[in-house]
């Protein structure tokens, strides 16, 4: 039997952002990650890093603006405030990076 890679999720809650929960897709391919990296690290790429973001990453979220919810989309990062998007990301980010403690042996 071959191992099967499941879909999974992972919400968000921003303590800085009271209210704002974030659904992302937990598991993207090591390629998609390294891509995410590239375009983060060239300030060229910064702009298509986060719309990239939004659109293979964000499932869902709990934000809304003056004229009403952001749709949870490449766009819709771009609509946010710089400290907003680059938390969301962080936070992500973090959780991608973390080797689950299941994976470690002593």
């Amino acid at each position: 039997m071959a191992y099967k890679i499941e879909a999974k999720r992972l919400k968000l809650i921003l303590d800085d952002y009271e209210g704002a929960e974030v659904v992302c897709r937990l598991n993207i391919s090591l390629g998609q990650m390294l891509e995410l990296q590239e375009m983060g690290s060239d300030s060229s790429g910064i702009r298509a890093a986060y719309q990239r973001f939004g659109d293979d990453v964000l499932i869902g979220w709990s934000i809304s603006d003056d004229q009403g919810p952001i749709p949870a989309t490449g766009e819709g990062m771009l609509r946010l405030t710089s400290s907003l998007a680059s938390t969301i990301m962080g936070a992500w980010g973090e959780q991608v990076a973390s080797v689950p403690q299941s994976a470690v042996s002593a």
